[in-house]
């Protein structure tokens, strides 16, 4: 959810392009000549929302937390847990995600550690948004002060295969203890008659720079061939990591709500309707340009937002620690089409120095820096050589060169490719010694076609999936204080993974 400032963003217009169209536009980035989104025909922007183009929803702040959220404008009927549940509730797709602030230094910044999002559907005539926790699965255990509400409102219906609107809520729940797991139900409703989810679990992340982290990376799901995405929750849950990274394209058509429940689905529950990761292991999520910054993916998702700071650019860009990692999360679809939205570069640009330079400062507590955005800065593939990723590359390489950022991770190509250890300029990356520069990572492949591989001067492994022998890939990047290491996986149907490449990074 994000409010929306004096600038473009894609709203729900009139759709003008037939499906086919919008795949086009969309594998092509989404945009027109000028670099603003073909898939809707109308911006929105502030002056109404939440309330159907009434007068403004109020933010509203979460108990017990240091920071406010606050509806889109198109978002319908915004409004705080009223405890009202219909006959059959049907509670679905329970996710978890992050709230917080994002800029350094401000209280309630983004911590995964002490602070969760949890959000799920439910029918229309459901308006309680509790969530209820505790420390063991059996919720008669739970105490009773472990119990908080949040907020519920309609995403208005996408513009293909309109479906209706559809009824959200969101909770988040702060003050929570790191290296903890709870136990939760997402719910409630009238007193003695309240209506409760399956019990779900949670584990929260370390803040101990000193203890050693596992975190799932992959992107570009799109398409959900072999149902890949949820083979690699299958896997996610058996590694036992403790958060997941995804780069961005999550769906093909971006209006279409049907595709964004069947990816949660994927998530939610196995094949044997056992709960899975959506609702049980943090995900945390970049936009790519399939998404086309419509309310389905910000519906759908729960991201920071910080509308204090950064109003118009709510849930588009933050960082957080996970053990001994700074993890720095980035939308660069106005990076590579800047004609879009103008003031984009100079914001983010600002936000950049102001985290890179906290984080560069921290060091010695919290050595490695990773980057996530969608359009890989370095790509042999099929998009290595499009107009918006050299501007990507040529935008990003000497921010990533001042920080020394450790690794940057990104999606687009459907393959996987690792770069040496490279410094700018941009137009010529030059490798380096290992542990002296940045190593570009491109992850990409479960469930979206496949896509041919190639080398460059800067490539290190060129992998792809072409051959049809197994169906995507996956990376696992390991960090203790010293060693950041990354493991590239083909991922198979029947579980045998291949590992194919290795790198540690020392400190």
């Amino acid at each position: 959810m994000r409010p929306l400032g004096n600038t473009y963003f894609v709203g729900f217009g009139v759709f003008f392009l037939t499906a086919a169209a919008v795949s086009a536009a969309a594998c092509d980035g989404g945009s027109d000549a000028s670099g603003t989104s073909t898939i809707s025909g109308t911006s929105t922007t502030s002056g109404t929302g939440g309330t159907g183009g009434a007068a403004p929803a109020e933010p509203f702040a979460p108990q017990g937390c240091m920071f406010q959220v606050a509806a889109r404008p198109e978002y319908l009927e915004w409004s705080e847990s009223k405890p009202e549940t219909s006959a059959t509730p049907n509670i679905r797709r329970v996710r978890l995600g992050l709230g917080g602030n994002t800029k350094p230094g401000e209280p309630g910044k983004v911590d995964p550690a002490t602070t969760i999002g949890i959000g799920w559907q439910t029918d229309d005539g459901t308006l309680a948004s509790a969530v209820r926790w505790g420390s063991s699965p059996d919720p008669s255990t739970w105490p009773a002060e472990n119990r908080t509400t949040g907020v519920t409102w309609l995403t208005p219906e996408g513009t293909i295969n309109a479906n209706g609107n559809q009824r959200m809520h969101e909770v988040y729940v702060c003050g929570l203890t790191p290296e903890t797991t709870y136990y939760y139900q997402v719910g409630g409703g009238p007193k003695d008659s309240e209506v409760w989810s399956d019990v779900y679990h949670f584990t929260t992340t370390p803040n101990n720079p000193n203890t050693p982290v596992s975190i799932v990376l992959a992107g570009d799901s799109r398409g959900q061939d072999n149902e890949a995405w949820r083979v690699l929750q299958n896997r996610a849950t058996k590694l036992g990591a403790t958060m997941q990274l995804f780069s961005g394209d999550m769906i093909n058509f971006a209006p279409d709500q049907a595709e964004w429940e069947k990816w949660l689905d994927l998530a939610w529950k196995d094949s044997e309707g056992k709960l899975s990761t959506l609702g049980q292991l943090l995900t945390v999520h970049t936009h790519g340009n399939h998404e086309n910054h419509t309310s389905l993916f910000y519906g759908n998702m729960l991201l920071p937002q910080d509308i204090a700071n950064y109003p118009n650019y709510a849930e588009l860009f933050y960082s957080f620690d996970v053990g001994p990692v700074h993890i720095v999360v980035v939308d660069d679809y106005w990076v590579g089409f800047p004609d879009g939205d103008p003031a984009y570069i100079p914001t983010l640009t600002a936000w950049l120095d102001a985290d890179l330079t906290a984080a560069n400062a921290n060091r010695s507590e919290v050595p490695w820096i990773i980057t996530m955005h969608h359009h890989g800065e370095l790509s042999s593939s099929t998009h290595g050589t499009d107009s918006e990723v050299i501007a990507g590359r040529e935008y990003f390489m000497p921010i990533w060169d001042k920080y020394h950022v450790d690794l940057a991770v990104a999606g687009h190509d459907h393959n996987y490719e690792r770069s040496k250890p490279v410094t700018g300029p941009a137009d010529s990356p030059t490798p380096v010694n290992l542990n002296e520069g940045t190593v570009y990572l491109v992850c990409a492949g479960v469930g979206a076609d496949a896509y041919g591989s190639g080398t460059s001067s800067f490539t290190d492994v060129s992998h792809n999936f072409s051959s049809g022998e197994f169906i995507g890939f996956y990376s696992i990047l390991s960090a203790t204080k010293t060693a950041l290491t990354i493991d590239g996986y083909e991922l198979h149907i029947d579980g045998a993974d291949v590992k194919f490449d290795s790198l540690t990074l020392t400190k």
